[in-house]
């Protein structure tokens, strides 16, 4: 056999290859390339080459840096067995002395001390007792506080977790990327092992005019099936559909004998109440409500959706349910619910009065507004009837979940029954937005559903957010929103990956294809994906996650392959009668 022909151990121990215990990677990845995201499209074949070589410069580099940095590591991960400093040590060590910051030590006593090659193999070093180019590195973006703290804490206190060095052009070479707003990165350029916080295509879930959109193809043909999808309020965008809305508002009217020459029902009124709110706004931003046609206007694209007018109360006040659920697949969907939540509470008892159709105190939970009225609120005697004084303490106008159903089972209602309807609504929203959001295999996404409960005990979608607030103004926030997030982060959990490993059998495979046009067979494939994975296989969708914390599955489930049904039914009917 030629020296080109014969296996390569990549730091595996040859007993463990010749034993059998290597993995059988083939079985998931069919070739190398396959580990790569943009290796499942057949439309970069022809560059995967080009592609290839450019992952190979981007681990490189990885451990290029991070091996200059072994001094910093051994210094928190346990010492390194080296003697002599390396010449990048020795002007780390200058800088220092001369008092520069640490990323300009990082940038000109690594960067300009770095091998021109890039795509050699990286240099054999020392190891510390915890392998640097195998732990999981995080990065979070840093444009919003609110997240960068909440998820970099979390962080901090999970063995085996690093921040990735920022500003050194390491870009993706993380395990799990979390941002709060639409990642600047290209998926097309990840191992299909690493993990980011959100799907492309989300807005048919989280923007309002998509999600409409989404809803009305399931409800528009009518029928127990399509009232079966029926899970928002009546909804209209502005402009396209203002005629639409005034035909609806003006029907209301009538009925009501608001109307002149109209007749007025012979019970009671419905209230012509709507609430506007700019298509792409969150956390109460823009939103009125409003019950006369002279007080809709638009400058931007707008929702305008019929105002529940009977809310289930609690004492006095209006409240909705702020429910997290976690996506880790669509296409097929998998899903999961975190079983605590909040209560948001508003701080003006309820009415429907015009005298307060203004009052945004009265009709709109969203704790950014309601946050206003918190202090005048608590000094009511309105508030000691609604919260125990250490409810308000660590809440403000919200409370958890089991207070919550601690409430509602006083007044009779079961927390259970509640709780399946959410669900259910739940479901059916990503039922329907998953027709537009494609399968893409290194996303997950944390939503924040706002659902409402109305008086006859039905659950509304109000909406659904991308990126849900993790400010911590209170107490009762970080003891939801911590644990939501670190449970988050272990029922994703990223591979580890050993990036020296994978440096290193990239580069035998772009140098071997091009000298012999050969790359090996299926068991150095198997070989190569034990070293870099450590032995670790990717979890296969159906296979429940090894660490769920207070998370609850609902999709694959009984519940979800009942809607699907529903779904073939629907459009198999749609289809038969067109």
């Amino acid at each position: 056999m030629s020296r080109g022909h014969e296996l390569e151990y990549v730091g595996l121990d040859p007993h463990i290859v010749e034993s059998g215990e290597v993995k059988k990677y083939h079985e998931v990845f069919p070739s190398f390339t396959d580990v790569f995201t943009w290796g499942r499209s057949q439309e970069v074949l022809a560059q995967r080459e080009r592609y290839l070589r450019e992952t190979l410069q981007l681990f490189a580099q990885f451990c290029n840096i991070i091996g200059s940095l072994e001094v910093q590591f051994a210094t928190k991960l346990g010492p390194a067995d080296h003697s002599t400093p390396s010449a990048t040590h020795q002007a780390l060590n200058a800088m220092a002395s001369r008092g520069a910051g640490l990323y300009g030590v990082f940038l000109k006593g690594i960067i300009d001390k770095m091998d021109a090659d890039v795509c050699a193999v990286p240099r054999p070093l020392p190891q510390t007792e915890t392998d640097v180019f195998s732990l999981r590195y995080y990065k979070v973006v840093q444009n919003r506080t609110e997240v960068y703290d909440i998820v970099t804490r979390v962080f901090h206190r999970k063995e085996g977790w690093e921040e990735l060095p920022h500003g050194l052009g390491l870009s993706n070479a993380w395990n799990l990327c979390w941002t709060w707003s639409k990642p600047k990165l290209d998926y097309s350029r990840l191992c299909v092992w690493q993990k980011v916080n959100h799907f492309p295509e989300n807005k048919h879930l989280t923007r309002k005019d998509f999600l409409k959109r989404c809803i009305d193809r399931y409800t528009r043909t009518g029928g127990k099936l399509a009232q079966y999808f029926n899970i928002c309020p009546r909804t209209f965008v502005l402009p396209k559909e203002y005629c639409l809305f005034i035909d609806c508002f003006t029907k209301i009217a009538e009925e009501n004998g608001d109307l002149e020459g109209s007749n007025p029902p012979p019970g009671p009124k419905v209230p012509n109440m709507w609430i506007m709110k700019p298509a792409g706004s969150s956390r109460g931003r823009g939103i009125q409500v409003i019950n006369d046609v002279s007080a809709v206007h638009y400058g931007e694209l707008t929702i305008i959706q019929q105002y529940i007018s009977d809310p289930f109360l609690l004492g006095s006040f209006k409240w909705d349910m702020r429910t997290y659920v976690t996506v880790t697949s669509f296409n097929p969907l998998e899903a999961f619910v975190y079983k605590d939540g909040f209560a948001r509470f508003t701080t003006v008892p309820y009415n429907t009065t015009s005298d307060d159709i203004d009052n945004k105190f009265v009709h709109l939970t969203n704790s950014s507004i309601q946050r206003h009225n918190e202090e005048n609120f608590m000094q009511s005697d309105d508030s000691k009837d609604m919260f125990r004084r250490e409810e308000a303490i660590i809440g403000g106008t919200k409370i958890s979940f089991p207070m919550l159903r601690e409430r509602l089972e006083a007044v009779g209602i079961e927390w259970a029954t509640v709780w399946a309807r959410m669900i259910e609504v739940i479901l059916k929203s990503l039922c329907m937005a998953e027709d537009f959001i494609p399968n893409q295999v290194n996303s997950f996404e944390l939503f924040g559903y706002d659902l409402l409960m109305d008086s006859k005990m039905k659950v509304w979608l109000i909406e659904v957010n991308s990126s849900p607030s993790m400010g911590q103004e209170h107490l009762l926030d970080e003891h939801v929103k911590q644990p939501l997030i670190s449970d988050t982060i272990d029922l994703v959990e990223p591979l580890e990956f050993d990036r020296r490993r994978l440096a290193e059998v990239l580069h035998r495979r772009v140098e071997r294809k091009a000298a012999t046009g050969a790359t090996g067979g299926r068991q150095q494939l198997d070989i190569d994906l034990h070293a870099v994975l450590k032995g670790q296989l990717p979890r296969k969708y159906g296979d429940m996650p090894q660490h769920m914390g207070n998370y609850e599955r609902i999709a694959p489930s009984e519940a979800w392959d009942n809607m699907v049904r529903s779904r073939s039914l629907l459009f198999n009917r749609v289809g038969s009668s067109s």
